[in-house]
């Protein structure tokens, strides 16, 4: 089932598009346009794909990980939990705040920056 999405580039555009599962070892995206076109994204175009809340009073499940901040190129940082892997791809975030996106996969070649947090 595809899964509605908003890519977020690196040179700033935003795209909204319904997503094919991920497979990160291929390092492309399968995305499919609201006018029925589908089409493949570089994960080197990309920064972030965020996986928007449908249902905004569904109980999320829990994340688990690491609480960790990460700053992306353009100097926006966003903070949440993963199991972050530098020898990947990518990885998905749980951001802190859950109330627009249930989760972030976040393209390793955007980051400048990341941080464990302390507790």
């Amino acid at each position: 089932m595809d899964e509605k999405v908003v890519l977020r580039y690196r040179d700033g555009r935003t795209e909204r598009a319904a997503l094919e599962p991920i497979d990160p070892s291929r390092e492309v995206f399968v995305v499919r346009h609201d006018d029925g076109s589908q089409g493949e994204v570089p994960f080197s175009d990309l920064k972030a794909v965020f996986f928007p809340r449908t249902v905004p009073d569904e109980a999320l499940e829990p994340a688990s990980g690491s609480e960790i901040s990460i700053e992306f190129n353009d100097g926006e940082v966003i903070r949440g939990t993963a199991h972050y892997n530098p020898e990947r791809n990518g990885f998905f975030l749980f951001p802190a705040d859950r109330t627009k996106n249930d989760r972030i996969f976040v393209v390793n070649s955007a980051i400048v920056a990341i941080e464990v947090e302390k507790l």
